[in-house]
């Protein structure tokens, strides 16, 4: 079977997620920024390290004995944490060699053996079927997903339950830093951010069997899931 060809967005985070990751988690990581990136994290501050706690908080409940695929795993901090939290297994993917090879070498680090698995992979084109597991987590991907391509993403997925980072409309009225978002995107050339409402989502995830879906907003960020409150 031929390739699929990339999409704009899978090549961009391909180059550029390891520059935007050591911005993002810039007290813990070895990794290097670009001066962009640099520059962002004065606006953005603890932001992402509160969305990922937050996302923890909410999945911990949920996480006992239980197996999880997280998207958009770079270099696996949320991955180790879930599993720390109670997972039986995760399994982490990502479309970026690089941060996968760090990601592997953190869990080797740490001794986690089978338990914490990583791959590179593109979600919306995959090499084969993706492994069954009860929950599957994303932060800070599927803002990048026009709806054909979140159609995709959703139905290749091989779980009952999704936690989400959920890109909301509210945030283009809410956010103060969201015009500034926009200057970000168009100077490093990134593909298109897309918002939407949950009614627009869950349109998309229901046909998938993605029913029962919520949005639960908390310390400014939103997540859409299908969790038991």
């Amino acid at each position: 079977m031929p390739e699929q060809k990339k999409s704009d967005s899978a090549r961009y985070w391909e180059e550029h997620l390891l520059s935007w990751e050591a911005s993002a988690y810039y007290k813990d990581t070895p990794q290097k920024a670009n001066w962009w990136d640099r520059l962002s994290t004065y606006f953005r501050g603890d932001a992402m390290y509160v969305r990922m706690q937050t996302a923890l908080e909410l999945a911990r409940p949920h996480l006992q004995d239980q197996t999880v695929m997280d998207v958009g795993c770079a270099s696996g901090r949320f991955a180790v944490q879930m599993l720390q939290a109670g997972a039986t297994r995760v399994h982490g993917v990502d479309i970026s060699h690089e941060a996968i090879q760090l990601a592997q070498a953190h869990g080797q680090s740490l001794g986690l053996g089978d338990r914490l698995l990583f791959s590179v992979q593109d979600l919306i084109h995959p090499q084969g079927p993706l492994p069954r597991v009860d929950l599957v987590t994303a932060l800070g991907v599927i803002e990048y997903f026009d709806p054909p391509t979140m159609a995709k993403f959703l139905g290749n997925l091989n779980t009952r339950y999704i936690l989400l980072d959920f890109p909301d409309l509210s945030r283009s009225r809410d956010f103060p830093t969201w015009p500034l978002r926009q200057i970000y995107i168009r100077v490093n050339r990134l593909p298109g951010v897309f918002l939407y409402s949950l009614e627009q989502f869950a349109s998309i995830a229901e046909p998938f069997g993605f029913t029962g879906l919520h949005v639960i907003a908390k310390n400014n960020f939103f997540y859409v899931t299908n969790l038991p409150a």
